[in-house]
């Protein structure tokens, strides 16, 4: 996984873990830029980090439900993210989040 998607994973388990740091408006935001990878990648994604109320599932879970080996999942998770991590949306909500959260993606303030 290169730095910009390890920056979108660390935020997504950021966002999974914390109601406090992540605000509903970024929430939203992550809702939108999460749709530009089409339905199951979406689906597969939330899945993962348990986003938007939904329980956090497993790799193995979620290959299971798709057909896919976890090797070929992660691989799919990691290349969404690559994608979503290098769009202009992705670079404008980083540059909007709290140095807070800034840090905790181990960004410079």
């Amino acid at each position: 996984m290169d730095k910009y998607a390890k920056q979108l994973n660390d935020y997504l388990e950021l966002m999974s873990r914390s109601t406090l740091l992540v605000d509903e408006g970024d929430r939203r935001n992550m809702k939108v830029l999460l749709t530009m990878l089409g339905p199951i990648d979406e689906q597969i994604i939330e899945a993962r980090y348990g986003l938007f109320g939904q329980e956090r599932m497993p790799i193995d879970d979620i290959a299971r439900r798709y057909r896919l080996t976890a090797e070929n999942l992660v691989d799919i998770i990691e290349k969404d993210l690559r994608r979503l991590a290098i769009t202009p949306e992705w670079q404008m909500l980083l540059r909007r989040f709290s140095p807070l959260v800034r840090s905790r993606l181990g960004l410079e303030p």
